[in-house]
């Protein structure tokens, strides 16, 4: 077989797998926590002054984000998010 119907075969293979990826009805599996670092801004920064010229002080840091990831179980497709929504917290009753 040459070369390029090697190329060619790979290529309609990966094709077929991005289709089935498209067309995966996702089974997600339980979300983790990956927090990721960003680089901030800092507001404290303040103002440089050299004589009557001003002009911000740029400063960053780094802070840990929150985030999550999820993974689906049949494809490998993965989703992050940042968002989070309220969970509400049960009670039952504790019998001695």
């Amino acid at each position: 077989m040459k070369e390029s119907e090697i190329q060619e075969k790979l290529q309609r293979d990966l094709e077929a797998s991005r289709e089935r990826m498209r067309n995966c009805k996702h089974d997600f599996a339980d979300p983790i926590y990956v927090p990721e670092k960003e680089m901030v801004a800092d507001d404290r920064a303040g103002y440089e002054v050299h004589g009557v010229d001003r002009w911000p002080r740029m400063s960053f840091h780094e802070e840990w984000i929150p985030r999550w990831s999820r993974k689906c179980k049949k494809c490998g497709h993965k989703e992050y998010t940042k968002e989070q929504e309220p969970v509400s917290m049960k009670t039952k009753p504790k019998f001695n």
